[in-house]
C-alpha cells in the first residue's frame, strides 16, 4: 500500500511533521483564555449591577404607584403593612432584611426600600438603598413626592454615587435614564 506524500509547498511551511505544541504556544493560549475570561467575568459583574439598578428603578416607580392609589383611595398615605398586606401590592419583597436595623424596609436581594413622610403628610420619600453587599457597586435612588399649593403632587426620582455610607443629600442628581 502506498501512503499518500505531502506537497511540497505544505513541507516548506512545517506542516504535516506530526509534532505537538510547544510549551510557549501551550502558555500563550492560556494566557489568551485567562484575558478573555477575567474580561467575561468583569462584564457579568457590571451587567448584573446594571439589571439591579434598572430593577430598582422599576420598583420605585411601582412603589410610587402603589403610595398614590393608597392616598386616592385613603386620603393618606400607607405604610408597607398596609400596602402590602391590605391592599395586596408588592409580592415578593423580603419584609425583613439582614443588616437592616429598620423594621419599615422591604427588599429584593439587592436594594433596601424604604419610606420617610413629611410632617404633615402632604408627602414621602421613598429610599431605594443597596444592600450592604452591593452598596460600593450599586448607586442610590430617591423619590420625593410633595404636595403643592394646588393640591397637586409632583415627584422626581433623584440618584447618588454607590457609597458605603448614606450620601448627605446634595450628592442627589436627577435621574436620566
Amino acid at each position: 500500500m502506498r501512503y499518500p506524500t505531502l506537497h511540497p509547498h505544505l513541507r516548506l511551511c512545517g506542516l504535516g511533521h506530526g509534532r505537538g505544541a510547544s510549551l510557549v504556544e501551550v502558555l500563550l493560549a492560556l494566557l489568551i483564555l485567562g484575558s478573555l475570561l477575567a474580561l467575561s467575568a468583569l462584564a457579568y459583574r457590571w451587567v448584573m449591577v446594571v439589571v439591579a439598578e434598572r430593577r430598582a428603578v422599576k420598583h420605585v416607580h411601582a412603589m410610587v404607584t402603589a403610595q398614590t392609589a393608597y392616598h386616592a383611595t385613603h386620603g393618606r398615605f400607607g405604610t408597607w403593612e398596609q400596602l402590602i398586606d391590605r391592599m395586596g401590592f408588592l409580592d415578593g419583597f423580603e419584609r425583613r432584611l439582614a443588616g437592616v436595623a429598620a423594621s419599615e424596609v422591604i427588599g429584593d436581594g439587592w436594594y433596601g426600600y424604604s419610606f420617610r413622610f413629611e410632617a404633615d403628610a402632604a408627602g414621602f420619600v421613598l429610599d431605594a438603598d443597596p444592600v450592604p453587599t452591593y452598596a460600593r457597586r450599586c448607586r442610590r435612588f430617591r423619590y420625593r413626592l410633595r404636595s403643592t399649593v394646588s393640591r397637586r403632587q409632583t415627584g422626581m426620582i433623584l440618584v447618588a454615587p454607590p457609597t458605603e455610607a448614606s450620601p448627605p443629600e446634595s450628592a442627589y442628581q436627577p435621574f436620566n435614564p
